[in-house]
């Protein structure tokens, strides 16, 4: 009889996702930035902010997947909001800032200058994520400043470097897995805007200083945590 269903074979599937991560880390090396992005500021981990400017991350194949993943949700929906009428200013200089002798920049995902009168008001920035259904949902519930303050600082930090802080900004999250977008306003935070700023001057002047920042937690490297962060082998080698 034959067997339509063969078993996995787990030395290639292990084999194959070996080679894929080899790959990614050598794009990793080829993408590395040699300043701090606004994207990275909310961290609660300061060290783990200051490593992903001096160190090389290294991130596994299916990791790169999910950063790929929101580069094509964020072109997938520029399309559509162009398609639907809306002026969308993308990749252009207005749509980034350089501070901090270039040590300190940020590249928004777009302005929007006009389009559908539905309750948008022009110009506003425009940030999208491509999320899964639990980070979809939070939102969805709880608002962006609640559920993902990193989202939140790199929304106010645009507003108020690029001088869009008059009109609250466009946040559009994809769920990964329904498709649905959800679409939140989000309003200038002045006080907010500045602390964030003020958090990246702090971790410019420290790492200038050759100042290491403390971690977000002293129990160890099997806190979930830094379990997540791709630099926890080497910060937990270090004896401070």
């Amino acid at each position: 009889m034959l067997d339509f269903n063969p078993p996995l074979s787990t030395e290639l599937n292990n084999a194959l996702n070996a080679v894929l991560d080899t790959a990614a880390q050598i794009r990793e090396r080829e993408e590395q930035r040699d300043y701090l992005g606004a994207s990275a500021i909310g961290s609660e981990c300061l060290r783990k902010v200051q490593f992903d400017w001096m160190r090389d991350s290294v991130f596994p194949a299916r990791t790169r997947r999910i950063f790929d993943r929101g580069h094509a949700s964020e072109e997938k929906i520029a399309a559509s909001f162009k398609l639907a009428g809306f002026e969308l200013e993308r990749g252009t200089a207005r749509c980034e800032y350089s501070t901090a002798d270039g040590s300190f920049k940020g590249h928004c995902d777009g302005i929007l200058h006009n389009g559908p009168r539905i309750g948008l008001k022009f110009p506003c920035l425009w940030e999208n994520k491509c999320l899964g259904s639990s980070g979809w949902k939070k939102i969805e519930k709880y608002g962006l400043r609640a559920s993902y303050p990193v989202y939140y600082d790199q929304c106010q930090l645009y507003m108020a470097y690029l001088g869009l802080d008059e009109n609250p900004a466009l946040f559009t999250a994809e769920n990964a897995d329904t498709c649905h977008l959800l679409a939140v306003l989000v309003d200038f935070d002045a006080a907010a805007a500045q602390a964030a700023s003020d958090r990246a001057a702090h971790i410019i002047r420290a790492t200038r200083a050759g100042e290491l920042l403390p971690r977000i937690t002293e129990k160890g490297p099997d806190d979930w945590r830094c379990k997540m962060c791709s630099h926890s082998p080497y910060c937990w080698s270090l004896n401070h």
